[in-house]
Formats: C-alpha cells, structure tokens, sequence
C-alpha cells in the first residue's frame, strides 16, 4: 500500500514539473554613493497557458528591473509583467514562447481538510523541488502591516524559500493553490492563494493589467455546530467577525463578535459566501447584511472601496 501511494506521488510531481518554472528577478542595489550593482532575487511560476501566460506572486517580482524565466528543460526567456495586484499578491507574467505545458486546474470548492498536498518550486533556483503535506485548514486569512490576504489554504506542506509562486497541488496533479507566504517562528505552516482566488483577478489582470480590488473591511471564520457551542453563540451558522480593521464594515459599525447571517438577501453558510458576493462587485457598489448581534437582529448597507495596496 505505501509503494501503491508513493508510486502516485512520484507520477504526481513527474506530470507538474514542466508547469513550474524558475523566476529570477534582478533589481538595481545602490552600494554607495557612486556605485550600484545587481541584487539577483529568487521565485517560482506556474505556467497558465500554452502560449506564455505565467502565474507567481506580486512579492517575487516587485521592483524587478529585469525578469528570467527559465523552463524545466533550462530554457530561459526574458519575461515581462503584464499585470499584478499586491493586495492579492499575484503577478501574471508572460514570454515570448508557445508550446508550453500548462497545469491543469482543480475546483478549490472540492477541497478538503486532511487532502494531501504537494508543494512544487524551484527554491534558490537550483531546480525542482517537492514537499508533501495535507490541507491543515481553508479559508484562512493573514493579515499584517504589509498584508492582507483572504481565503487561503494552509498546508503542512514545507514552503521553502524560492518556493513563492509556485504550485501546490493535489494527488490528481491538479493546482489548488500558489504558494504565497510562510510564518517563520512557525514549524511547518505554509499558505497558499487558492485557485478560487486566482481565477477571480486572472482575466482581468491580463486584460488591464491591474485590478481595482473590492474590500468590505472583515476578517471573519465560519461558523459551525462545535464552535457555537464552544462560544456559546446563539447560532450555528453564518460567519462570526473576529476582527474589524479601519475600513468600509468599521464606519458602517460592524463590530467583533457579530454574525452575518445573510448577504444580499442570501443566507450566509461561511467567509467563502460572502467573499463569494464581494469579488462578484464593484469598488463603491452598496451591500446590504442581515446581522446577530446577541440574538438581536441588525441590518446593515456598507459601502465597498478599494483595497489598499501594500
């Protein structure tokens, strides 16, 4: 049984190795007054298209002056960046090739908790790489002074340095998320934007170059029977607000420990609900919630704006 599945691990990472790429990004360091000299940066990539489309994050590439990519086979093209939003931090790169190899796409709302997942890049440029772990939990959010990102995948699986941007996947060799960020003074915690999220800017990446990203101001969990009952709440279903940074919810008067329980006049099953609706408007477009508040009900309209880039 454990060859069985070793054996489908290793046809897992032989199918997505040619989908990810190595991306190397050169950026102008003043050494002093007089002098500058080339700092040489690491990431990965994951091609999207047959004709030269390339997923990483928006970190790998900011403030590059000059971008390689270089394919599986040591090819390398010079790349250029055709749009890039850092407040979802992804960046769609593209060069001048056809031909390529593009992953093939998993449906993220399929995902499970305890999946196995399998974290492909190639960290310090010395070739590929792969780690296993399984989804440790989805729907997560990390929020710092330089971040704010929704909706994630958190993996067991390692995510090594060079290893932004590139791909983790499921036993199918299908993409469920790109590797975006790791917490250092946590053993084996890693994070990555799912697939859900990438399909939701790529279009528009592509065709303006940018995104005008609508940001309600939340950062909430999904409710369940085992944590309503651990909190006492007096409902088990909707999405509890933990936290509520200065923002469009925060004027409104959302407050921490409120359950939004219905959104646009659809009830709300979680976070992924109402992020659901949110990426489906426009920056400045007006929402309606139903809210608990203790067993009270509120009614709120919050206006969305535009989240702030980092």
């Amino acid at each position: 049984m454990l060859q069985q599945l070793e054996g489908i691990l290793v046809d897992v990472v032989e199918r997505v190795i040619p989908s990810v790429v190595s991306v190397t990004t050169t950026k102008l360091q003043r050494i002093s007054f007089y002098r500058v000299a080339p700092l040489q940066g690491q990431g990965s990539g994951v091609i999207i298209s047959d004709d030269g489309y390339i997923i990483t994050n928006a970190h790998v590439v900011k403030g590059a002056e000059k971008l390689e990519v270089t394919l599986h086979n040591g090819k390398s093209f010079e790349a250029s960046v055709v749009g890039k939003s850092s407040i979802r931090d992804l960046a769609v790169l593209k060069i001048d090739s056809n031909g390529l190899t593009p992953i093939k796409v998993s449906n993220s709302k399929e995902l499970k908790v305890g999946q196995f997942a399998l974290a492909i890049g190639n960290p310090l440029g010395l070739g590929s790489t792969a780690t296993l772990g399984v989804v440790s939990a989805i729907d997560r959010t990390i929020q710092t002074r330089k971040m704010f990102l929704e909706g994630l995948i958190q993996t067991s699986a390692q995510i090594n340095p060079g290893n932004s941007g590139g791909a983790l996947v499921n036993t199918n060799a299908e993409l469920i998320g790109i590797p975006t960020a790791m917490i250092p003074w946590s053993q084996g915690i890693g994070f990555a934007i799912s697939v859900e999220g990438v399909n939701a800017i790529y279009k528009e990446l592509t065709e303006t170059g940018t995104i005008r990203t609508p940001w309600m101001g939340i950062v909430g969990i999904s409710l369940n029977a085992g944590m309503a009952a651990h909190y006492r709440l007096p409902i088990d279903k909707g999405a509890l607000i933990v936290q509520v940074p200065k923002g469009p919810a925060y004027s409104a008067g959302i407050k921490q420990g409120d359950i939004i329980i219905s959104i646009e006049d659809t009830e709300v099953e979680s976070m992924e609900s109402i992020r659901g609706v949110i990426v489906s408007k426009r920056v400045s477009s007006k929402i309606n919630l139903k809210i608990n508040r203790q067993n009270e009900i509120i009614e709120k309209t919050i206006e969305l704006q535009e989240a702030p880039e980092v």
